[in-house]
């Protein structure tokens, strides 16, 4: 009966823990809607300060990370993967559901990402605060 009772207190907080470790944070959606609001007015200081550097990247032909000074010099680094301002995918990124990027082994482990028609956006909790912190796109 002990042994019963243990292995169903073990169940317990491991399922307890993996609720905590799969919580979203409550600043995750005010963040994107905050980025996308940035790229459509292009702020472009109000995208890097959103923007976790170097920002992971995979795309076809594209380089793995870009950064901050990249951005900085040419805005369409980055820009671009938004389709410039395309309003309906800026739209998705701030109102799709998230989904949980779990899996050490996949691209963007530890973070939530949005789907928007194979353009997938990560945002992740660095340093304590929500950033876009990844891109990828998965049509190519």
């Amino acid at each position: 009966m002990r042994a019963v009772r243990l292995a169903l207190l073990l169940t317990i907080c491991a399922g307890a823990t993996s609720s905590a470790m799969a919580a979203t944070p409550p600043a995750l959606d005010a963040t994107r809607i905050a980025l996308t609001k940035a790229i459509a007015a292009r702020d472009w200081n109000g995208v890097a300060s959103l923007t976790a550097w170097p920002l992971a990247i995979d795309m076809y032909e594209a380089a793995p990370r870009l950064t901050k000074a990249q951005y900085l010099k040419d805005h369409r680094k980055l820009t671009i993967l938004f389709g410039d301002g395309d309003k309906d995918l800026l739209k998705c990124v701030a109102a799709a559901p998230l989904t949980r990027q779990g899996d050490r082994k996949d691209f963007g482990y530890d973070s939530w990402f949005a789907d928007c028609n194979g353009n997938e956006f990560y945002f992740g909790l660095r340093g304590g605060k929500v950033l876009f912190t990844a891109y990828q796109n998965i049509n190519e």
